[in-house]
């Protein structure tokens, strides 16, 4: 079957570089949507269903630090609840300085997952040492369901 588009959303957390967030060592939710998948269920598109996610995270800092961008599938809006389908280290020389990271993943989900009619993708960010990471921005997360496999 040719390629059926399905959804595409997006998460903006802040859209300027102005932020004043700190960062902490444990991660907590930047970026939260939900792709529809309810037009595959039933077709020959529903076990071949692939999102594509992308998003971008400005920081500054002044000390090196690590920063850590996690993508889960399901979930409650708490990280650990879903499954992990996307994470990234990024490290930070010392400073001062801005970084703008960003990345891009994709996921194949199960078709128990498809057949709900909405799949949850949500992103976290933390560090790894207590010094200061300011979340600047700007904040975006952002994906889309296709289904179909030419």
């Amino acid at each position: 079957m040719s390629t059926q588009f399905l959804d595409s959303r997006l998460s903006l957390n802040n859209t300027t570089s102005s932020g004043t967030t700190l960062l902490t060592t444990t991660p907590a939710l930047f970026g939260d949507i939900g792709l529809q998948t309810v037009n595959a269920i039933g077709t020959p598109n529903e076990n071949d269903v692939r999102i594509q996610l992308w998003g971008m995270v400005g920081v500054s800092r002044i000390e090196p630090n690590i920063v850590n961008i996690f993508v889960e599938r399901g979930g409650t809006g708490v990280f650990g609840t879903g499954l992990l389908v996307f994470s990234s280290t990024i490290e930070l020389t010392p400073g001062p300085g801005s970084r703008d990271l960003t990345f891009v993943t994709g996921d194949f989900p199960p078709v128990t997952d498809v057949v709900t009619g909405q799949i949850r993708y949500s992103m976290y960010l933390s560090i790894n040492q207590p010094t200061a990471v300011i979340l600047r921005g700007p904040v975006t997360f952002t994906g889309s369901a296709s289904a179909g496999t030419s």
